[in-house]
């Protein structure tokens, strides 16, 4: 009985029910405190800081997007162009392999076994069916109609392809391949001895593609297509370029030769002013795009004909204004930290410091971080931002993915 002399509440109603919540935020604030304690705050603070992944996360104002870890946790994270940041936790797709595409139809990322799509006010979740355990993604495009992203395990491959329009997803067994693909417009395209195909959510033949064609990095400029095989081990290094015509037909051969020995493979091909740029050893590379009607010279054994690359780039080093050492470009570059917009290309960069604790382990600092471009024509670098309002942990920092918006590119 309570003491105006009405019947208390039975255990399991609305009164008692009510009052649930109450002890649940206490306890999760003492969860918090614990934590804090135990482990110190900065624990705490990441948690605070960065919510998990919802629905109400959109691109808003930003300009730039990363996908980091830090602490062995996984970020997607957005730039505006004051430097200030918004984070989400996102699980990561494989190991440190998750990539992300920006196109006029929004933001393009994922999860092990889900989608993202961010629009300027939130997104659209869509999970995907039947993704292999342990998944590691291998590619992501976009074309006019929405994203295909290309992920794989040692259980199988799964195409992926999110319909902007229609807020749609279908996703198609892709057997064990793992072709290139590129972004054509109208199209997600492969190439293969037949020449051009287009991969859709119909697609169920990929097993023809990227098994054995050695087209390790394919980019797309109108109705050509540009592959690019490994790179061999000699002291003049050389790979074989394959250059496909969309309307059909098999691809005409070249050889491209690097003045220097070149360790590691090409990556990020775009065509630029008319030249084909890609990355490679920490360098970008280019050549004047060839014209297939009228060819090239043939090397001095009748093979394929031979295109010289010249160094277009530096991507290691310092990158700064007035302080030349401001900035250390973060490591990737090879592996997608490298983002091709408006005939730029966009990379991070990084002020670190390595701290040896009295008690515990060592770690890199994060002091600062830039988004910074560069004029493969010229080799001239900038920054484009400088993020000095940074809302994720700044210990062992490792920036794996980023994308920029091509709009605001194009107006640098």
């Amino acid at each position: 009985m309570s003491a105006d002399g009405t019947a208390a509440p039975e255990p399991g109603d609305g009164a008692t029910s009510a009052r649930k919540p109450k002890r649940g935020a206490a306890g999760l604030l003492i969860a918090a405190l614990v934590i804090g304690v135990v482990f110190g705050t900065g624990p705490l603070v990441r948690y605070l800081k960065a919510p998990a992944i919802s629905e109400s996360f959109g691109i808003e104002d930003a300009v730039v997007a990363l996908r980091l870890d830090a602490r062995d946790i996984s970020y997607l994270v957005l730039v505006n162009e004051e430097g200030q940041t918004r984070s989400v936790r996102v699980e990561e797709r494989g190991f440190e392999n998750s990539k992300l595409a920006w196109s006029e139809l929004g933001l393009s990322t994922g999860g092990p076994r889900e989608e993202y799509l961010l629009h300027a006010d939130g997104l659209s979740k869509f999970p995907v069916p039947d993704m292999p355990p342990s998944p590691s993604e291998q590619e992501r495009i976009a074309t006019d109609t929405g994203f295909t992203m290309l992920a794989s395990s040692a259980n199988g491959a799964r195409a992926v392809f999110v319909d902007a329009a229609n807020d749609s997803l279908t996703a198609v067994d892709a057997g064990y391949a793992t072709p290139a693909l590129a972004g054509c417009g109208d199209a997600a395209l492969m190439v293969g001895e037949r020449g051009v195909d287009e991969a859709t959510p119909e697609t169920r033949d990929f097993d023809r593609y990227g098994m054995f064609d050695d087209v390790e990095a394919l980019a797309c400029d109108g109705d050509r297509l540009f592959g690019l095989g490994g790179i061999s081990d000699d002291a003049r290094p050389r790979e074989a370029l394959r250059v496909w015509d969309r309307a059909g037909g098999a691809p005409r051969e070249f050889e491209v030769r690097y003045p220097e020995a070149v360790n590691g493979w090409a990556s990020t091909p775009f065509v630029s002013e008319g030249r084909l740029v890609w990355a490679a050893d920490w360098k970008l590379w280019s050549i004047a795009v060839p014209e297939l009607e009228a060819g090239s010279a043939a090397d001095a054994d009748g093979g394929a004909p031979v295109l010289e690359a010249v160094e277009s780039a530096d991507l290691g080093g310092s990158v700064g204004t007035d302080d030349p050492f401001a900035y250390d470009t973060v490591v990737g570059i090879d592996d997608g930290v490298l983002a091709p917009a408006a005939g730029r290309a966009y990379s991070v960069a990084a002020d670190e410091e390595w701290v040896k604790r009295r008690r515990g382990g060592s770690y890199d600092k994060l002091n600062g971080l830039a988004v910074f471009s560069i004029d493969p024509r010229t080799g001239e670098r900038r920054i484009e931002i400088e993020v000095d309002d940074i809302d994720f942990p700044r210990r062992d920092l490792h920036v794996h993915a980023i994308a920029v918006d091509p709009e605001w590119a194009a107006g640098r």
